[in-house]
């Protein structure tokens, strides 16, 4: 029997189906994954000194070595899967102005069973970390400001420029981000977003009944929580807090807890993401909420004053009032996570049988803490002092009675600490930012008037 044209046709397109077919199951794992993206992207330069690296790749990833990413110079890290993104988190900043290489392993595996052909590697240049602050501009309204130091030269640009205050701000954990609170009139607040260069301002949340501030990042960066209190009239007084999440890209916002009637103010997210910190004004005390499992633990404290975590999210820091004796003391207290047990930190002055310490911030080694002292029941100003995490060796880095110092922050690299001071002794004083070396005591003013000062890294 003679085939037809059109029948070796047929054979012809049958037999190429069947070779595709059999290759496909005899090769088909052995197909590489492809990459989509990549964070920070190859060359790249002024990166943040928090940058999270990731790449994007074609298929869904299975779980990967924790050596999967790797950096040169070598930094610690977490490695984590989101979906088709591999993402790496450095326990600790990376140095400034400084060249770094990424490692991918090849023995990363996608979802069926895709590999990558060879290592994939490329390297990025960080930048020098900034300073965030608030001042008012030339109609007296509070906005955003930048100062970049170089030296003894600072520089300072406006970052905002809207129409009504702004009233705080939380930078997102890679340092790209910015949301900030505005004051509308009657009372209202809204939450705003803008990229860390100064673009892409937009209206993150709208919220024409309520007084919508205090907000804090996720690490993952994608959420945040937020202090949130009704306004029944415009003009009244703003009601209780309550704490919402808020999903970044979406918009979507719901309460924290089901409870309506639970109440928080001063939310504090650890390093980690696991764990929530409150002031609960109904318990009088902090509140330490899972966000995994929902277990929690009560601190009693009188203060009403934010825990402060340590970034290896082991413990935290409480202030509180020891009223104890006839001498009462202000003191910083260490609460260990794992066994809940509290250590008093604050040691009195010599010849004093009393503190007055509050306003601490971990170094971010968590070796150290600064923290604000004055002798107590007295009106001199706030110095700043750093002691070592268990309380020794503790220092004074200011010695200026009539200034009083706040808003104390660590730079990334730990060399320098950021503060708010103003003159006790000058009528209609303004608050000021500035920057003290903790090796040499050397200050750099920053900006004049300038408050809430912290770094944007």
């Amino acid at each position: 029997m003679s085939l037809t044209r059109f029948d070796r046709i047929v054979i012809s397109v049958l037999t190429v189906l069947a070779l595709l077919i059999t290759a496909v199951i005899l090769y088909g794992d052995q197909l590489a994954l492809e990459v989509v993206d990549i964070v920070p992207a190859p060359e790249a330069d002024q990166i943040s000194t928090r940058a999270t690296i990731q790449v994007t790749l074609s298929e869904a990833l299975v779980d990967v070595p924790e050596t999967a990413v790797t950096l040169d110079p070598p930094i610690p890290g977490t490695v984590s899967i989101q979906g088709t993104q591999l993402i790496f988190r450095p326990d600790v900043p990376l140095a400034a102005n400084s060249s770094y290489r990424v490692t991918v392993a090849a023995n990363i595996v996608g979802e069926n069973g895709h590999q990558l052909e060879e290592p994939l590697s490329w390297q990025f240049q960080t930048g020098q970390p900034r300073i965030l602050y608030i001042s008012w501009d030339d109609e007296a309204a509070d906005q955003l400001y930048l100062a970049n130091v170089d030296g003894d030269t600072v520089t300072t640009t406006p970052l905002t420029q809207t129409d009504a205050d702004v009233l705080d701000f939380a930078i997102k954990p890679d340092g790209s981000q910015i949301a900030y609170a505005i004051l509308r009139e009657g009372g209202a607040a809204d939450l705003w977003l803008i990229d860390s260069d100064g673009s892409n301002n937009r209206q993150l949340l709208a919220c024409p009944d309520a007084a919508c501030s205090q907000a804090q990042w996720l690490p993952d960066g994608r959420r945040l929580i937020y202090e949130r209190r009704n306004i029944p009239t415009p003009g009244a007084p703003p009601g209780n807090p309550r704490l919402w999440w808020l999903d970044v890209t979406s918009g979507e916002t719901v309460p924290l807890f089901q409870n309506s009637q639970m109440l928080g103010l001063y939310p504090r997210i650890s390093t980690n993401g696991q764990w929530l910190s409150f002031v609960s004004p109904i318990d009088q005390g902090i509140q330490l909420y899972n966000l995994e499992d929902g277990t929690g633990m009560l601190i009693p404290n009188q203060m009403g004053s934010p825990a402060v975590w340590r970034p290896q999210s082991d413990r935290l820091l409480i202030t509180n009032i020891n009223t104890s004796s006839t001498n009462w003391s202000v003191e910083l207290t260490s609460v260990d996570l794992a066994s809940e047990g509290v250590t008093v930190l604050s040691q009195p002055m010599p010849g004093e049988d009393s503190v007055d310490d509050s306003a601490p911030a971990w170094s971010p080694d968590g070796e150290w803490i600064a923290y604000g002292r004055k002798l107590p029941r007295t009106p001199m100003g706030r110095q700043i002092w750093v002691m070592r995490a268990d309380g020794s060796e503790a220092l004074a880095i200011t010695n200026d009675p009539q200034i009083h110092h706040g808003e104390i922050a660590w730079s990334p690299d730990g060399r320098f600490l950021l503060y708010q001071q103003y003159n006790l002794e000058e009528l209609y004083a303004k608050p000021t930012v500035w920057l003290v070396e903790i090796a040499t005591g050397q200050r750099t003013e920053i900006a004049s008037p300038g408050t809430l000062p912290a770094w944007l890294p």
